[in-house]
């Protein structure tokens, strides 16, 4: 028995501007074929349940999944140092800190040229202490 799968095709143009919906559509079991120019680049389908772990991130998701687990190993080490403050992960090593995580986002996608980084809070904000009519962060 054979049977005939049928395809949806939608251009780069429209994949941009309905991604969501494209993807639920394909997680339901709808192959969708990409084009380019009217050509077929690609497709998205539903992840094949295999039994297998979760999928390994690849790329830039790796490289700040890497940052990231190197931000928690140096949490103990940076704590002191920078409690309270924004570090900016590169490389496995803090790269810059500050009190404005924005402003750091800035200075260190300049100076590292959009290669992955992670940024996080060291330590734990202080604790909210509630009072009647007062509020003391």
């Amino acid at each position: 028995m054979m049977t005939n799968i049928m395809a949806t095709m939608v251009g780069v143009r429209d994949l941009k501007l309905h991604a969501p919906r494209l993807v639920e559509r394909a997680a339901r079991g709808e192959r969708i074929v990409i084009t380019r120019y009217g050509h077929p680049r690609a497709s998205l389908g539903p992840v094949r349940d295999t039994g297998d772990a979760a999928v390994e991130p690849t790329g830039r998701a790796a490289e700040w999944g890497a940052e990231r687990a190197a931000f928690e190993r140096l949490q103990p080490a940076i704590e002191k140092k920078y409690r309270g403050r924004w570090v900016a992960i590169v490389n496995g090593r803090v790269a810059d800190a500050g009190a404005d995580h924005g402003a750091l986002y800035e200075r260190v996608w300049k100076k590292h040229g959009g290669r992955a980084f992670f940024i996080g809070r060291v330590g734990t904000p202080p604790p909210v202490v509630e009072m009647t009519g007062f509020e003391t962060e």
